[in-house]
Formats: structure tokens, C-alpha cells, sequence
């Protein structure tokens, strides 16, 4: 399957009532930098449950998501991903972990907004491609595995699929060790 559009999140702690818009300013620098085709930032905190500030290229947009309820740095990725299922997964996650890690290294984003390194989401964001269903869980569960096994390690971490068929085909990976950090994660990913 050539599916390219594939959606990471790394759920993130943040303080109660935290005021996101510090991100316009980080991101209004980031997007004058040259070399990532950067087209647009978007405000979205007008949504509730949703993106909360979005920076745009041509390949990824990436941002803190509020979805589900609960905050994560977010990458989509568009386009751009090679090779089989297992390392478009890896990609995207990787290039989550990059942009994540130098968000955290941003001095105007507060110390208390740290990663959750344990806990990542994976969506296929091809409903035509990738329908939510047995046989397309077959065919991507086992890249999720392997790109979860090269994270947390084998048997370190649980996998759950999206259940409802009406929703995008995701999945959910939560690691036992929760003390990973940007970094560690990073150096297993490659």
C-alpha cells in the first residue's frame, strides 16, 4: 500500500489552563527558516478538542493536538514516505521525535510541558487506502509492532487498534517504561 498520509502524536503533559499561544511566536520564527518549505501557520485554538497551532509545510504539518482531550505534539505527514509499511511508520515517528525534541528546547516553552515518551499514536489518515478493517490490520499491525518493538523493545509495550470501523484505522501504543526520554527515543528509532 502506498499510503503517505500517516498521523503521529506523542501525548504530552502540560499544566492545567496552559495558554498554547506561546507556539505563534515559536512557530512564526520556524516557519522563516529555509529548507523545509514551511507555507503556513495556523491558529486553530478557536477548536475545541482539536489542533491547537499548526505549522504547515508542503511534506508535514506539525503542532500540539488537543484531540481525545488530551494534548500531544502532533505530525501529519503528507507526503514523502518510502519503502514498506513498517518504515513509512518509522519515518513519521522519527521526524515527530525531531521536531517534538526541538520544540522542547524552545526557551520560551515552559519546562513544565514535557513528553509523555510511553504513550504515541499512530492513525492511517487514508480512509480509501486504509479502511478500518481486519484485513488492513493485517496488513499494517505488524509494522506498528515492529516499529513499537525498536522504541520500547520486545514485549514492553501494548498495541490497540482503533475498534470502531466508522473511524480511521490507529492505533495506540503504550510503553511500560514511562522515564524514556525525546533523546533515547530518538537514538533506538534510528
Amino acid at each position: 500500500m502506498d499510503i503517505q498520509k500517516i498521523n503521529v502524536k506523542l501525548l504530552l503533559d502540560a499544566p492545567p489552563g496552559f495558554d498554547f499561544d506561546v507556539l505563534l511566536e515559536i512557530f512564526g520564527r520556524w516557519r522563516l527558516e529555509q529548507g523545509e518549505e514551511i507555507m503556513d501557520l495556523a491558529d486553530y485554538a478557536h477548536v475545541d478538542h482539536g489542533p491547537n497551532c499548526l505549522l504547515v509545510s508542503h511534506r508535514w504539518h506539525f503542532g500540539i493536538d488537543l484531540g481525545g482531550g488530551e494534548p500531544g505534539f502532533f505530525l501529519s505527514v503528507r507526503k514523502g514516505l518510502s519503502g514498506p509499511p513498517a518504515d513509512r511508520i518509522q519515518q513519521a515517528v522519527k521526524l515527530l521525535l525531531e521536531k517534538s525534541r526541538r520544540l522542547c528546547a524552545e526557551p520560551g516553552l515552559p519546562p513544565t510541558v514535557k513528553a509523555r515518551c510511553g504513550e504515541i499514536e499512530v492513525t492511517l489518515n487514508d480512509r480509501l487506502a486504509a479502511p478500518n478493517t481486519r484485513e488492513t490490520d493485517a496488513l499494517w499491525r505488524p509494522a506498528v509492532d515492529a516499529v513499537c518493538s525498536k522504541l520500547y523493545g520486545n514485549g514492553n509495550a501494548r498495541v490497540e487498534a482503533e475498534k470502531d470501523p466508522s473511524r480511521r484505522l490507529g492505533y495506540r501504543i503504550k510503553a511500560d517504561e514511562a522515564s524514556l526520554t525525546l533523546e533515547e527515543l530518538l537514538r533506538r528509532v534510528g
